[in-house]
């Protein structure tokens, strides 16, 4: 593995799993040991050692370089002979005048598997002896110096969901109906809950508007009214129209406000400018008769339905 293939940077963070000391690096460098393997570390729920070449592998390009590798160890209980685990690794080097690490990596192949066959892996050029040996560079003081790792452990855990969208649902129209809605005042009115594409919601009518509306125009809104109880919460994506229809004819237009919206950290969406509060009390215009009974509706167009695939 060449150079191009590693990716070296700098942090201060020191690494997440495990740390190695090693004290009279001299007298390692000058043994006859080819390698020096670690203590045993737990990361993921697998057992890992790091492997130490001071003075390189040299059936790995290791030449003029240290070596420093991450092998899985032998002492891990596998159920047969076909298994393999899949990990995301960093190994490290620290500058102990800087206070950082140098974190090194594979820059191409980030996740590496490891298995009966391939049970170590790491890099031959992890650094050249020059730059490690060269006191300024913080590497190698007094004798001393300090290796690491990180070791993510990529795990399935089977879960999954299907994500569907169903055109006109059923049971999707809803009526509200508020009598006497011309003595309700400036109170909120919320109809009861309704199930439309397996989720609970409600209607909530504001007399005086909301928001920017306020004062001029009633203000309509669809709410995910369970969204605080399901565990995790699930979003969902909604095409609607907000309805008053005209109850002198059903040929006579209503009004009518079509929305698009995906309840996620907002669980309910108002309209905008829907009916002004003019018309609504224009009895001519249909939507107040006499009775001052309002009939507020929602129909749904699209609905996204989330399913756990079993």
């Amino acid at each position: 593995m060449g150079d191009n293939a590693i990716s070296r940077e700098k942090r201060s963070l020191p690494p997440a799993d495990y740390s190695l000391k090693i004290e009279s690096f001299k007298l390692l460098s000058e043994s006859t040991v080819e390698s020096f393997e670690s203590g045993v570390f737990k990361s993921g729920g697998y057992n890992w050692k790091l492997v130490f070449y001071p003075n390189g592998k040299k059936n790995n390009g290791g030449k003029d370089h240290l070596s420093l590798y991450l092998k899985i160890d032998d002492s891990n209980p596998h159920s047969d002979g076909t298994w393999n685990v899949n990990v995301y690794y960093k190994l490290f080097v620290y500058d102990q005048l800087s206070n950082q690490y140098l974190v090194v990596q594979d820059a191409k192949a980030p996740m590496r598997g490891f298995d009966r066959r391939k049970g170590e892996w790491g890099f031959g050029k992890f650094l050249d002896l020059a730059t490690f040996n060269e006191p300024s560079n913080g590497y190698l003081v007094d004798e001393s110096c300090v290796f690491g790792a990180e070791v993510y452990v990529v795990k399935p855990t089977g879960s999954e969901e299907i994500l569907s969208f169903v055109s006109e649902p059923d049971d999707g129209t809803y009526r509200f109906t508020i009598p006497a809605f011309g003595s309700v005042g400036d109170t909120v009115q919320r109809s009861g809950e309704f199930t439309v594409g397996e989720r609970n919601w409600q209607l909530v009518v504001y007399p005086a508007g909301s928001g920017a509306d306020r004062g001029n125009y009633l203000t309509v809104s669809l709410k995910l009214a369970d969204y605080q109880k399901v565990t995790p919460k699930k979003p969902v994506y909604a095409e609607f129209k907000f309805k008053i229809p005209n109850q002198y004819s059903r040929n006579r237009a209503g009004a009518e406000q079509k929305v698009k919206y995906f309840f996620n950290s907002a669980a309910e969406k108002e309209s905008s400018k829907f009916l002004s509060r003019d018309d609504l009390y224009d009895t001519t215009k249909g939507y107040l008769p006499s009775n001052e009974t309002l009939v507020v509706e929602v129909q749904f167009l699209v609905v996204s339905v989330i399913k756990a695939n079993t």
